[in-house]
């Protein structure tokens, strides 16, 4: 199986989506994006075959296919629904995956790393490949929260407050944060960009870097207040340390 065969099906099953909506565009150059990422990470990392790493591609190009024909939102994620149970069911249930690829043997992982991608921790007793795989996918999810932001600004960047006392201390304990804690602007910017102390890889963090992520989102925002641009100006930095740290 060759990642053309992944992208032919990815394809034939987009024609059926209303593509004028400027959020399924979003997805779906979101659905590509991620597979390029998983490709990178998983490459890098030198412990998977040229199979399994197509395996990957497959489970992060289709890991939101569920979420295409959700409406009425202006988010990856509607907040209300679980789209990866949706994903599951339309490679699974429907029988998408059958038309990529007949073999079954990766089936469980599939499930598994779609389903955990956007959630915390992973079930115990599973293997270190498929630890690993799940990782893979849990980067990519962090990485396009923050290019998603860039790109299609859908956070408010008009920054007139501090954050919440929950959020900035959270913040501190350099930890991802949950969108519902959220009170005004500043939070949700501090939660986009808490997104980087949940990556699990050096690549992960390297890329943030080349890309420029932290200081493409703070030079987006518009404060009312000098002091708290100065306060968003040192949180920029500490983030520059902590990634250098990183990738060293």
């Amino acid at each position: 199986m060759r990642s053309s065969r992944l992208l032919k099906y990815f394809e034939e099953y987009i024609k059926k989506i209303d593509m004028t909506n400027t959020w399924a565009k979003a997805k779906y150059f979101h659905s590509l994006k991620s597979m390029d990422l998983a490709k990178i990470i998983a490459t890098d990392m030198n412990i998977f075959n040229e199979e399994e790493i197509v395996i990957i591609q497959l489970i992060a190009l289709f890991h939101d296919i569920g979420n295409f024909e959700q409406k009425n939102h202006n988010y990856l994620d509607n907040p209300n629904e679980d789209s990866t149970m949706k994903s599951i069911e339309i490679l699974f249930d429907e029988g998408l995956i059958r038309k990529i690829t007949e073999d079954t043997k990766y089936d469980n992982i599939i499930k598994l790393a779609i389903f955990c991608h956007n959630k915390d921790g992973l079930p115990k007793n599973i293997d270190e490949k498929t630890i690993c795989i799940c990782n893979i996918m849990k980067d990519v999810y962090r990485l396009e929260e923050i290019r998603m932001v860039i790109n299609y600004p859908y956070i408010d960047n008009r920054i007139d407050t501090y954050p919440s006392a929950l959020v900035y201390n959270d913040f501190k304990l350099f930890r991802p944060l949950n969108n519902k804690m959220s009170d005004n602007n500043a939070d949700n910017i501090l939660i986009c960009l808490s997104n980087l102390f949940g990556l699990n890889y050096k690549i992960s963090y390297s890329l943030v870097v080349e890309k420029e992520y932290v200081e493409k989102i703070i030079n987006s925002l518009i404060f009312e207040d000098r002091k708290i641009e100065k306060f968003f100006k040192q949180i920029e930095e500490v983030l520059k340390n902590y990634l250098k740290k990183k990738i060293v």
